[in-house]
C-alpha cells in the first residue's frame, strides 16, 4: 500500500453516549479525566481520544477510548473478520485497492450478495448500480445488514487481536492502560451499575457519537446481563425504532434538530425482520466515496452534520439521539443494551455495551 494512503485514510470510530457504555472504562484515567484538547486529535494519531459532549456542553472524556472498541476487516459472505483489511479505497493508485473485493481470510464466497441496493437506503457511491464493477462497497456490512461476523459483540479495543500492528491495520489503535488493553473483548469488560432503569413496553431515549465517519447504519438490541453476550444473544431481542430521530449539540441543554430518520428492513436484515436506522450523518465527500444524500440539518443554522471523515473533522458536541421501544414482555432485571454500527465505506463494525436494569410494565 502508498505510504501516502495511511495518512489520508479516515476510519470510522464510533460509541454510544447514553446509556454510558462499559467500553468507556478508561474514563477516570488521565488524560481522559481531564480536560479535551482545545483542537480534539485525529482518532489516527495514537492518542485515545474519542471526545463527547459533557453534561456542561462542552467536549469531555468520559467516554474514555469507547470509540476504539469494533471489528476490523469484515465482510459480508466471510465467516470471520480478518482483522487488517479496510475494505476499497476508489482514489488509491494501488490496484489492489482501487476496486471491488470481498476480503475472507478463508477465500472469497462469491455467493454473498447485498440485500441493501436502493440508492436511498445506502451512504456512499449512491450513484453506482447495485453489484456494478463501480459499485466499490457491495460486500460492505452495511449492505447486508448483520450478516457480517464480528470478532466480540461488545468490541474488541482496537478492533484486531494482538500484535499491534500500527497503521497497517487500519484504525487498529488502543492506548493500553490499567483496565483494559489492545485486543481485550468488550464482552469481557466488567460489569457496571445499571446507567439507566426502563420499564418493559416504554419508549427509551438512547444516544451515539461520531468520531469518524464511514457511513451504513446500526440497529440496538438487548440481552440479559446474565448470559454470554453473543451475537445469538442480542440477536433475540432487537429494538424498534419510534418517532423521529433527533441531533443535539451541546449537550442536554444545548440545541437540537428533530428529522425522519431512513430504515431499512424488515428483509434484507438480521437478525430476520428487524429494523435497522442508516447512519443519518452523510460523508459527501464525493471525490473519495462517490456520490452521497443531503444532511439532515440543512435548515438548522449554525449547525454543521456532514464530514466528519475522523476525529479532528468531527464535531465533538454532536450526538444523535434515537427513541426505540422496549418489548412489553421484557422481563425485568438486568440487561445489556448493544449497539452495532455496520459501516459501508469501510468493512468495519462498531459496538458498544451498556448496563440497564428493566423495572415493571409501563
Amino acid at each position: 500500500m502508498p505510504a501516502n494512503l495511511i495518512t489520508a485514510l479516515a476510519l470510522g470510530h464510533g460509541a454510544v453516549t447514553f446509556p454510558p457504555p462499559r467500553n468507556a472504562i478508561d474514563r477516570d484515567l488521565a488524560p481522559w479525566n481531564g480536560p479535551v484538547p482545545v483542537d480534539p486529535p485525529s482518532v489516527e494519531t495514537h492518542t485515545g481520544w474519542c471526545p463527547v459532549p459533557g453534561d456542561d456542553g462542552f467536549p469531555s472524556g468520559k467516554n474514555g477510548q469507547a470509540c476504539f472498541y469494533f471489528s476490523n476487516g469484515c465482510t459480508i459472505g466471510c465467516d470471520a473478520c480478518d482483522g487488517t483489511s479496510r475494505g476499497p479505497i476508489p482514489s488509491s493508485s494501488d490496484p489492489f485497492w482501487h476496486r471491488k473485493f470481498n476480503q475472507c481470510p478463508n477465500g472469497t464466497n462469491s455467493t454473498a450478495s447485498a440485500t441493501i441496493c436502493d440508492p436511498a437506503k445506502r451512504t456512499v457511491n449512491t450513484g453506482a448500480a447495485c453489484g456494478a464493477d463501480d459499485d466499490w462497497y457491495f460486500y460492505s456490512p452495511w449492505r447486508r445488514p448483520g450478516s457480517a461476523p464480528v470478532f466480540d459483540s461488545c468490541g474488541l479495543a482496537g478492533g484486531h487481536p494482538p500484535p499491534a500492528c500500527k497503521d497497517s491495520c487500519f484504525g487498529g489503535l488502543y492506548v493500553n492502560t490499567s483496565h483494559a488493553s489492545l485486543g481485550d473483548a468488550g464482552s469481557a469488560l466488567p460489569r457496571m451499575p445499571a446507567q439507566a432503569v426502563w420499564r418493559a413496553g416504554e419508549l427509551v431515549n438512547v444516544s451515539w457519537v461520531i468520531e469518524a465517519n464511514h457511513g451504513g447504519g446500526y440497529i440496538y438490541r438487548l440481552c440479559p446481563a446474565d448470559q454470554p453476550l453473543t451475537e445469538e444473544c442480542f440477536n433475540k431481542v432487537p429494538l424498534e425504532f419510534e418517532g423521529s430521530q433527533m441531533l443535539r449539540w451541546g449537550g442536554p441543554q444545548g440545541t437540537t434538530s428533530t428529522f425522519v430518520g431512513t430504515y431499512v428492513g424488515p428483509s434484507g436484515t438480521e437478525p430476520s425482520g428487524a429494523i435497522w436506522a442508516r447512519n443519518p450523518i452523510p460523508r459527501n465527500d464525493v471525490g473519495q466515496t462517490g456520490e452521497g444524500f443531503p444532511p439532515p440539518c440543512a435548515n438548522t443554522p449554525g449547525q454543521r452534520c456532514e464530514g466528519m471523515m475522523d476525529g479532528a473533522s468531527a464535531d465533538p458536541t454532536l450526538e444523535i439521539i434515537d427513541t426505540v421501544r422496549l418489548p412489553k414482555d421484557l422481563a425485568p432485571g438486568r440487561w445489556v443494551l448493544g449497539w452495532r454500527w455496520d459501516c459501508e465505506e469501510s468493512n468495519q463494525i462498531w459496538m458498544s455495551c451498556s448496563d440497564v436494569e428493566v423495572v415493571g410494565v409501563a
